[in-house]
């Protein structure tokens, strides 16, 4: 009974042992376990602008002291035993940082994101004159800065930049400059007087955008500015531009006139006084444009523009006959000439030159475009009809094209080609031939009825074979030559 308690309690002894062991093993692994980073976030700023990281959520065991360190861009950064740490970034981001907490035998590390917004540059001043003469050089100086103007401790960007000056005479001047050049200067000289809004403007690498205007006044200004005189062709538009001294009031009205007796017009004042002109010219000469600007109801001033318009020859479009060549001799054709002109208010002569030693002269007013004749030749042969169109300043355009007159007896020379080559049964052939035989000796003795009754007979006789013994593609090409050959006799 005795050794049965002893070894009971012996039993109870090495259990509460194995306890005890297991429950240091456990109480380390808690502890272990209870080291955790906290990186907070994310993180969201501006370049140049400080971010405090914030790392105080992290904890470990109970006295433990931990120490940190980030790592930005790849590389680590230590902070020591301070959980907050200030970071600036000099230029946009977008990415993930590392926070690493350490209790100086194990680590712990948190991810978060991080984003850092690009801030556009800011035009501090620009230097320069608002006043100078046609034909002098302008310098423009512009200071500007890109990151945090702290006028206490301003802090930059990495940003390169593009400086452009735009001139407003349709000019402009584009400048590259790198990191921390914060000014640009450029010039330019005006060919014309008047008042120009110069437009400066300063883009970053990441589009940011800063922009300034300057106004200045080239040459002596009259309170009304018509522009500068101009030249074009006729039937063109002349189109230009013209201001006022005072850019400012809104009471201002004008009107102008162009002087082709087209009358005067209102015209529209554009913010800061500025305004268009456009017009387009019918005919050639030299044109004063009167502009006048009134301030409630008062005339204001006015100024004036020259436009010199030039005469534009005409030209030729198409030459036609009717009905189509070739032609008997004696036979009547109609011709007509089709031009054009810009200057629709040009009178216009058109002599055509029949090929023959003949010719013929129209006068069309102006608006008539076209020209119209007949003619007839006596003989046989290939004729140049030569048209040649003047308008009423000597502007001139010529074109010409061939006729064909054949005599009666090769007039069906044409339809016995097209049999003799036709691969048909030799009795149809001569029959088609047969028809043709009588026509030349009727011709010859003007028996223009009978010569065409005869060819119509013919057609009537190809009709018949048509698709039978006769193919139909070449049915129809005996037909239309035969046809035209009428046409031509019925003229004559």
């Amino acid at each position: 009974m005795a050794f049965k308690k002893k070894k009971t309690s012996f039993v109870i002894a090495l259990l509460f042992l194995l306890t005890a062991f297991v429950g240091m093993q456990t109480s380390s692994a808690a502890l272990e376990a209870t080291l955790v980073a906290m990186a907070s976030g994310p993180y969201l700023g501006e370049e140049c602008s400080s971010i405090l990281l914030n790392a105080s959520g992290s904890y470990g065991a109970e006295g433990d002291s931990l120490t940190y360190r980030w790592n930005i861009d790849g590389s680590w950064v230590e902070n020591g035993y301070y959980p907050y740490m200030e970071w600036t970034w000099y230029d946009d981001f977008s990415g993930e940082i590392i926070l690493e907490v350490s209790d100086g035998t194990n680590t712990a590390t948190d991810n978060t994101f991080v984003t850092i917004s690009n801030v556009p540059p800011q035009i501090f001043s620009i230097e320069g004159l608002t006043e100078v003469d046609v034909d002098t050089e302008l310098f423009l100086l512009v200071n500007f800065f890109d990151g945090l103007s702290d006028s206490r401790s301003p802090t930059a960007s990495l940003d390169t930049f593009t400086a452009v000056f735009s001139w407003d005479d349709g000019t402009s001047t584009e400048l590259s400059l790198g990191v921390g050049e914060f000014s640009a200067s450029a010039s330019h000289t005006y060919a014309e007087k008047g008042i120009y809004q110069i437009i400066i403007t300063v883009v970053d690498d990441n589009g940011g955008e800063a922009v300034a205007e300057w106004a200045v006044t080239v040459g002596d200004i009259s309170p009304v500015e018509a522009g500068p005189n101009g030249t074009i062709n006729e039937g063109s538009m002349f189109l230009s531009h013209g201001f006022l001294a005072d850019i400012d009031s809104v009471t201002y009205t004008a009107i102008v006139d162009y002087y082709d007796d087209t009358g005067a017009f209102s015209l529209q004042l554009n913010s800061g006084n500025t305004f268009n002109l456009n017009h387009t010219y019918l005919d050639d000469g030299v044109y004063t444009v009167l502009v006048t600007v009134y301030n409630d109801g008062m005339e204001y001033g006015s100024d004036t523009a020259m436009v010199t318009v030039n005469n534009v020859p005409p030209s030729v479009e198409s030459l036609s006959v009717s009905p189509m060549n070739p032609y008997l001799p004696g036979a009547l054709f109609q011709f007509t000439a089709l031009f054009s002109d810009p200057g629709i208010l040009d009178t216009h002569t058109v002599k055509i030159e029949w090929g023959d030693g003949t010719s013929t002269q129209n006068t069309a007013e102006a608006g008539i475009t076209k020209v119209s004749g007949s003619h007839s030749y006596a003989k046989a042969g290939e004729y140049k009809i030569v048209v040649t169109v003047t308008d009423d300043d000597g502007g001139t355009a010529n074109a010409s094209m061939s006729v064909v007159v054949k005599s009666p007896t090769t007039s069906t020379d044409a339809i016995r080609g097209i049999i003799i080559g036709l691969k048909i049964p030799k009795g149809l052939k001569n029959n088609l031939l047969s028809i043709l035989e009588n026509i030349p000796h009727l011709l010859k003795h003007h028996k223009i009825h009978a010569a065409v009754h005869q060819l119509q007979a013919f057609i009537h006789f190809v009709e018949a074979h048509s698709g039978k013994n006769l193919p139909r593609t070449q049915a129809k090409e005996l037909i239309q030559t035969t046809r035209m050959i009428i046409d031509t006799l019925r003229t004559t």
